[in-house]
This record gives structure tokens, C-alpha cells and sequence, in this order.
């Protein structure tokens, strides 16, 4: 299959599913049913054997001696396929306040409703274009493995685990570290990462940067964001963003169960929205 002909499908797939979009039924306000999750997705192959896979990722302080190359979650594996899903337009510019309204009387709310939307239904839709892209290939007669949805993705420490979707983004050229953690793309940072691995050969995607950082200005706008300054762009980009603050405010976000389906919600974003990478590669 042409590479030309695998992303096109990817890209249709985004555009035209149903699960791209909120069902009335989900909808935590009535105004929200229809809304659009993601815009079309950023696509990019990695060789299997790229050194950064097989070397740069294990060393202790990238990832960390135990994360899984790609060769070790499919023996045969030749290409690395990441996507970036970014949110669209109204998904960002509803997240762009620091505070918001709650949509339950008397239950505080750290993020907007259309973000938790594009975190809880925006994961359900994660799962199934990795799910569509797998089922593609394997129809091929290849094989594939997803590690995150595998099941048998591991945490080795607090906040690192066998996998990591941002590094295989930036493996497969399609963006750089910024200071709160996240990769900013073309698109901008965000949105979410997906990807799979598979023994199909594709040409690798020549990465347009050289450095993990590049894209990075070090504005400090997400660290002014940050509601709980879990930011400090003194420390630098490599250890600017501490999760030991940010994780407790995020799982602290959780809300009742909302709905038919029940879904618990929980989110903040605030980091990723009205900042220079929100959606593009800032200007120096």
C-alpha cells in the first residue's frame, strides 16, 4: 500500500466518522450535541530501527533504560506511524479562559465543557482511527500492535512508561518538545498522539528540526497559564513542567459520572490554549 493512499484514508476517516462528533446523548449541554472533536489529523512514519527508537529514547533522563523499541513490541516491525489529532477551533477557544462556568450547579469546573468533551469522547475516538489505521494494514496481511491500547503497556516509574506517544511523533517528524511537556506540531500542541506499529515498510518522513526543543521559544505564556504553577521556565524546557504538582490538580478535576453512558470527566488544557503553540509553530 502507498503511503500517499494509507493517510488519505486516515484523514477521510477523521473527517466523516460519527464518533469524530458528540452524539445528543452525551452532550453535557444541549448546545454542545453535534460539535466536531478534531480537525484532520498530522501524519508521520518512522523507520523501526530509527537510533532514536533503538537508543536515544532508553537512555535515563530521555525516557529511561526500559522503554520498549519498537522491534520489542513486534518482533519484524519496519515502520513507526504517529498521528497527531489536533482540536478543533471551538474546542481551543472555549479552553482559553482561566476559569469556567460549572455544568452542574454547585460542582466546581477547571476547564470547559467542550475540553471535556475532547478528553473523554476525544480518547473513545483516539481508540478507534488507531483501531481503523490497524485494521487497514492487517487486512493487508501485515501485522500491527498499538502499545497503548495493547494492554500491555507498562508504567516503570510515576509518569514514564514503556511507550511514549510524544516521542514517537517526534521520531516520525512531526514536531518538538515545548516547555509545559507537550509537542508542538504545525498544528500546534493541542490536540492528541496516537500511534502504530507495524511490519509494512514506509518511507521514513524526514524530520525538519534537529533538536527535541527547536520549536520552543520559551515564551513562559503556558507557565502564566499554568492555574496551579506547575511551570517554571527557569528550570529550562527539559524540566520546566513538574508533574508531582500538575497530577493532583488533574485528578482532582474528576466529576460525577454525566449522562447515559456515565462517563466520569476530568481535564484542565489550560497549558494548551491561548498560548503562542496553541496551534501552530510560534514565531520567534
Amino acid at each position: 500500500m502507498k503511503k500517499e493512499v494509507l493517510t488519505g484514508k486516515i484523514v477521510n476517516f477523521a473527517a466523516n466518522s460519527r464518533d469524530n462528533f458528540i452524539s445528543d446523548e452525551d452532550a453535557i449541554y444541549p448546545y454542545l450535541a453535534g460539535m466536531k472533536i478534531f480537525d484532520d489529523p498530522l501524519i508521520g512514519f518512522a523507520s523501526a530501527n530509527d537510533e532514536l527508537f533503538v537508543t536515544e529514547f532508553k537512555k535515563e533522563g530521555v525516557i529511561h533504560p526500559e522503554y520498549m523499541a519498537p522491534l520489542e513490541w513486534l518482533p519484524g516491525a519496519k515502520t513507526v506511524i504517529s498521528f497527531f489529532l489536533p482540536f478543533t477551533a471551538g474546542v481551543k477557544k472555549s479552553n482559553r479562559n482561566r476559569t469556567d462556568e460549572p455544568y452542574e450547579p454547585g460542582i466546581s469546573q477547571r476547564c470547559s465543557a467542550e475540553w471535556l468533551h475532547a478528553r473523554t469522547e476525544g480518547q473513545i475516538f483516539l481508540d478507534k482511527i488507531t483501531s481503523y489505521i490497524q485494521s487497514i494494514l492487517e487486512n493487508e496481511g501485515f501485522e500491527t500492535v498499538s502499545p497503548e491500547p495493547s494492554g500491555k503497556l507498562r508504567m516503570i516509574t510515576p509518569y514514564i512508561s514503556t511507550w511514549s506517544e510524544r516521542h514517537a511523533a517526534y521520531a516520525a517528524g512531526l514536531g518538538t518538545f515545548g516547555l509545559s511537556k507537550g509537542l508542538i506540531t504545525k498544528k500546534g500542541m493541542a490536540g492528541r498522539f496516537g500511534s502504530v506499529i507495524t511490519n509494512a515498510e514506509f518511507a521514513a518522513d524526514i524530520r525538519p528540526y534537529s533538536k527535541p526543543f527547536e520549536y520552543c521559544i520559551m515564551c513562559g505564556a503556558c507557565m502564566m497559564k499554568c492555574p496551579v504553577g506547575a511551570i517554571d521556565k527557569a528550570k529550562g524546557c527539559a524540566l520546566g513542567k513538574d508533574n508531582l504538582i500538575c497530577d493532583p490538580y488533574l485528578s482532582g478535576s474528576e466529576l460525577p459520572p454525566h449522562g447515559p453512558n456515565q462517563r466520569v470527566r476530568y481535564g484542565c488544557g489550560k497549558c494548551q490554549c491561548g498560548v503562542p503553540c496553541e496551534s501552530g509553530i510560534p514565531k520567534r
